[in-house]
């Protein structure tokens, strides 16, 4: 139950541009402090926090300190207690496991959203004043974080008032959701301040904050709920907006796992979602019939049999300059694939239901990068390098060529000492 953080630094001079890249890394092991599994982890936008959840209902905050060194307020600057000047505290953030954390653009400030099995997706913001430490949390008689504070952990650090310097508040909760919230995910700066959100009840929520000053109010923009019938090439799938659900016959409990927002700049608003039924699909707002559509069904992750496994995490790559886009994506078929999709104008179908004026997506192939477990992958700020990760203790990071073959570059190995305790203990 430890978080291990490797920091990978690579360099290439051109007399050895035409070799294998050579990566090399550094580790820290971090005691995460957290009485259960972490569930989840991001960075924020500049790559200097991290923020971790955790099935024991919290959130803890973590900052890269002036020595490279990863350290939370609520544990102390050397990860083991005491108090810290760092603007970082746990909290207990839902009634249930928190199931997936995310940030904003901080643009918009010091921005959280967590989704937790309680069947909510809670916001919060940071703010100037003190918080309670929780190096010693008092804890409730069901072993839980006990925040007598309600949505907020705001008395200074250690009772001393030393460190005392920021505090998250709770400013909105969203419960729409049927079923537990399963992940959520800010929406690229550009599209302005909105989320979206997949729980167990297969439905993708998007909302938007109605101001950005006030961040108490937000709209439901739009449900896209899953459809299993396939019927033509826009999947038959058709979501108006305000939370009208059109068109929609599922009769299968299929729960999103996972989703991602394409980042590019000149793209309407576009989604990737995998669900727990293997399916991977590309939704895309269309501004004609101001809904959003199923645009391509990629390849998903199950058996050989037929027999659904589901989509354990999707990552679509930022785009730097390329005319094409990369989706990564993995299951528990134990594969880890990357589908490539074109940017091209709309076709004369397409401009007859209206929406020939913007681009359409057309898709172009999948490569199998890997066959072992793999349970998350991410994307570099480039799109160039992605990583992957599975419970054997080690990340891959994969690269491809200038002949577009993916190959593996680089192997970390973290410290499975916890892991494999863990393990032996769950056996007795």
């Amino acid at each position: 139950r430890r978080i291990t953080k490797h920091i990978i630094m690579s360099a290439a001079t051109p007399s050895t541009a035409s070799k294998p890249l050579k990566l090399t890394s550094t580790s820290q092991t971090l005691p995460h402090g957290h009485l259960d599994y972490v569930l989840d982890m991001a960075f924020d936008y500049y790559g200097r926090r991290f923020a971790t959840a955790s099935g024991d209902r919290s959130v803890r905050v973590w900052d890269l300190n002036a020595d490279g060194l990863w350290t939370s307020s609520s544990l102390g600057s050397n990860g083991g207690g005491g108090n810290s000047n760092n603007n970082t505290n746990e909290w207990q953030a839902h009634r249930g496991p928190v199931h997936s954390v995310s940030w904003a653009h901080p643009e918009f400030g010091q921005l959280l959203a967590t989704a937790g099995a309680d069947h909510a997706v809670v916001i919060w913001e940071e703010r100037e004043g003190g918080f309670k430490t929780l190096a010693t949390p008092e804890r409730s008689a069901d072993g839980f974080l006990d925040t007598n504070a309600g949505n907020t952990a705001n008395t200074s650090a250690g009772g001393t008032g030393e460190g005392a310097s920021s505090r998250w508040v709770n400013k909105a909760t969203l419960s729409d959701a049927r079923r537990a919230v399963t992940t959520v995910e800010f929406a690229p700066r550009h599209l302005g301040l909105r989320l979206a959100s997949g729980s167990a009840d297969g439905v993708v929520r998007i909302y938007e904050a109605l101001d950005t000053m006030n961040l108490n109010h937000w709209k439901l923009e739009a449900e896209v709920e899953d459809n299993d019938d396939y019927s033509n090439e826009m999947g038959g799938q058709r979501i108006s907006m305000a939370g009208a659900v059109d068109n929609v016959s599922s009769n299968e409990n299929l729960g999103v796992s996972s989703l991602s927002w394409c980042t590019g700049r000149f793209e309407p608003a576009t989604l990737v979602v995998g669900l727990s039924s293997g399916r991977v699909s590309i939704y895309r707002y269309d501004d004609g019939q101001r809904s959003w559509l199923e645009t391509i069904r990629l390849p998903g992750h199950a058996t050989a049999n037929g027999i659904p496994r589901g989509v354990t995490d999707v990552a679509w790559a930022p785009n730097v300059g390329r005319s094409y886009h990369l989706i990564a994506t993995c299951g528990k078929d134990n594969m880890l694939k990357v589908h490539r999709v074109k940017r091209s104008r709309g076709s004369k179908g397409d401009a007859a239901e209206g929406s020939g004026s913007q681009p359409s997506l057309v898709y172009e192939g999948t490569e199998i990068l890997d066959q072992s477990q793999a349970w998350r992958c991410q994307w570099n700020v480039t799109g160039t390098v992605l990583a992957s990760s599975g419970d054997g203790g080690m990340v891959k990071l994969w690269k491809s060529d200038f002949q577009g073959r993916w190959k593996c570059v680089s192997e970390i190995v973290g410290d499975t000492t916890g892991v494999a305790a863990a393990t032996a203990f769950n056996n007795q």
